[in-house]
């Protein structure tokens, strides 16, 4: 997806004072002060980014701190206003105008608060909430300020650069053997009797009560570990009735910590952590860690043909895994159970051929930075060929059970329904925007890897709701096939003597496991692909080194559920699993 050229965006100077436009040729960035920050949105929204992709910040405090760091990053033009040596925090707004695909970074500088754009992009809710749980940056006129994934109770803001990677040990949590044995562990095994504080039941009492003020009679709780949830996520309803009065959800049952990890790892040890995020498109992820580094570092170009059509072919296996699994979830909420079976049958045959070339079933880690790990084994394209030749016939008798179905039409047709606007409002991606008849997919918009290299169709919906949702990943797995034959065929006419890792010298791309990892230049870059539930994004912030400053992860499952009260309101109790399921999210990557 191209960024919106400096030419573009010129003319806004004229009226905000303040602006800078600035441009590295890998990011194009709007330096903005506070005070007319919201101006400048409102204009970039009039002017047609109206699709909402992200909002963060980055704790500069201990650049700030250091004379001499600071001085260089300066000249980098890394962060916005370098003149600003009190202001604490850069924040950042990423915008695309979904009808050309051009990208805009809006920068600007604050302490304690920021306007809320909620107004704006009721997207931004989460992402203001995220904001503030990780920071402490508070947002003036946000409707109801709560934390996103610690409880409201927590006193620490854990993505501050002052805020430990191990939290602070600070409550007594010692272990059975030493309170009911009496045995003295201390010392041994690295056992410490301190750890950081847990939620107690009054905490999240507090949490549950500051998400809803009741309106109707009862308020259900559901989740955080009913199989129907789709992972560990904990959902409000306010229920009159059966009728949902309001709703909310409440995450951070899985929390990771990946982000605040991330600073601490160097690039290439990063990459097995995409893994554990989206656990269901591992492959995809790792693809688009890859991607993301290799045009920071240059080498994009250099990746060898044969490594860009392996990642390719094994991502769009992936993609038909992860549809698979929510094809046969999807059936199973809605009680269609052998729906679920053959569709778990069929992936089964798709974990084996991942297992086969990578060595693991879900958390492969196969991907490297600058290609693949190894070269695909003897008789992998094969049994890849025996797997597309069959499946398009199971897909079609699936469909004879489904979609004409009068149960599932009854409990998909005219649910869940999701307009333009509120896609783009909500920051949704993927299967949930293509349904709603926008063909926004990175792989036509910005090919990586080998997808500008074949032929297939972005299929979109025409109302929105969940039946057109179901349609959209049924055709998704249909055009993953043909991108998968293109492939293998590509791949069969190459030498098995072809390079699947960059060639160039050592000194530019070190990845030995001594504990010297690749160094990448000071920059900035943001780039994304097209994952099973939508763009997953990565923003790099490097200042020189081999681990990155900050790495901000743009997940599409957190975005595509932040719709999810909007749609139950005034919905029935049992849309619930059915709206859910459509959205197909995974906590993991929720959470991250």
């Amino acid at each position: 997806m191209p960024w919106a050229p400096e030419s573009e965006l010129e003319s806004l100077k004229k009226e905000f004072k303040t602006l800078r436009v600035v441009s590295n040729g890998r990011v194009t960035a709007l330096w903005i002060k506070r005070e007319e920050l919201k101006g400048l949105l409102k204009a970039l929204k009039g002017r047609g980014f109206k699709l909402f992709l992200d909002h963060s910040l980055v704790d500069l405090k201990p650049l700030l701190e250091s004379e001499k760091d600071w001085n260089k990053l300066a000249k980098q033009e890394l962060f916005a206003f370098p003149e600003d040596r009190e202001s604490r925090f850069e924040a950042f707004y990423l915008l695309v105008n979904p009808e050309d695909g051009k990208r805009v970074l809006v920068k600007t500088r604050c302490s304690e608060t920021l306007p809320t754009v909620m107004d704006l992009w009721p997207g931004a809710k989460w992402a203001e909430r995220e904001a503030y749980d990780m920071f402490g940056v508070k947002y003036e006129g946000h409707e109801n300020l709560v934390r996103a994934f610690m409880w409201d109770t927590y006193p620490y803001f854990p993505l501050r650069k002052d805020f430990p990677l191990e939290g602070f040990p600070e409550q007594e949590l010692p272990s059975l053997n030493e309170t009911l044995r009496g045995e003295n562990l201390e010392g041994l095994m690295n056992y410490e009797r301190k750890h950081p504080r847990i939620a107690t039941l009054e905490d999240l009492e507090v949490t549950e009560k500051r998400r809803l003020k009741k309106k109707a009679q009862i308020v259900l709780n559901w989740g955080p570990l009913h199989p129907g949830t789709h992972g560990t996520m904990w959902f409000l309803f306010d229920l009159e009735g059966e009728r949902i009065v309001q709703c909310d959800v409440i995450l951070g049952q899985l929390h990771r910590g990946v982000e605040k990890l991330a600073e601490h790892e160097m690039y290439n040890q990063f990459l097995v952590y995409t893994d554990r995020m989206d656990y269901l498109s591992a492959l995809c992820s790792n693809q688009v860690w890859a991607v993301t580094l290799e045009r920071l570092l240059g080498i994009e170009d250099e990746v060898p043909p044969k490594a860009k059509l392996i990642r390719t072919m094994l991502c769009e296996l992936q993609r038909i895994n992860s549809h698979l699994l929510w094809l046969g979830t999807y059936a199973l909420d809605l009680g269609a159970l052998t729906v679920f079976l053959y569709a778990f049958k069929e992936r089964e045959k798709i974990m084996d051929v991942i297992e086969g070339i990578t060595g693991a079933r879900m958390t492969t880690a196969f991907t490297r930075i600058g290609g693949v790990r190894m070269d695909l084994p003897e008789g992998a394209l094969e049994a890849i060929k025996a797997f597309t030749r069959h499946f398009l016939k199971e897909l079609k008798d699936w469909e004879n059970m489904l979609t004409r179905n009068r149960i599932w039409l009854r409990r998909n047709k005219e649910v869940g329904v999701i307009t333009k606007e509120d896609a783009y409002g909500y920051g949704l991606t993927g299967p949930v925007i293509r349904g709603s008849g926008v063909p926004y997919d990175l792989r036509k918009l910005e090919p990586y890897d080998a997808y500008g290299e074949v032929e297939f169709d972005v299929p979109v919906g025409e109302v929105g709701d969940c039946y057109d949702r179901y349609l959209v990943r049924l055709e998704e797995m249909r055009q993953s096939v043909r991108i998968v034959e293109q492939c293998v065929s590509k791949l069969e006419k190459m030498s098995k003597n072809e390079p699947f890792f960059y060639p160039g010298d050592g000194k530019k791309l070190k990845l030995s496991l001594d504990g010297i990892g690749l160094k990448a230049p000071v920059g900035q870059i943001y780039a994304s692909g097209e994952n099973p539930r939508g763009e997953l994004g990565f923003l790099v912030v490097s200042t020189g080194g081999i681990n990155p400053y900050r790495v901000k992860v743009r997940p599409p499952s957190y975005y595509n559920l932040s719709i999810y009260p909007k749609l139950m309101k005034d919905r029935f109790i049992a849309d619930a699993v059915t709206i859910l399921a459509s959205i197909d999210p995974v906590v993991g990557e929720t959470d991250r």
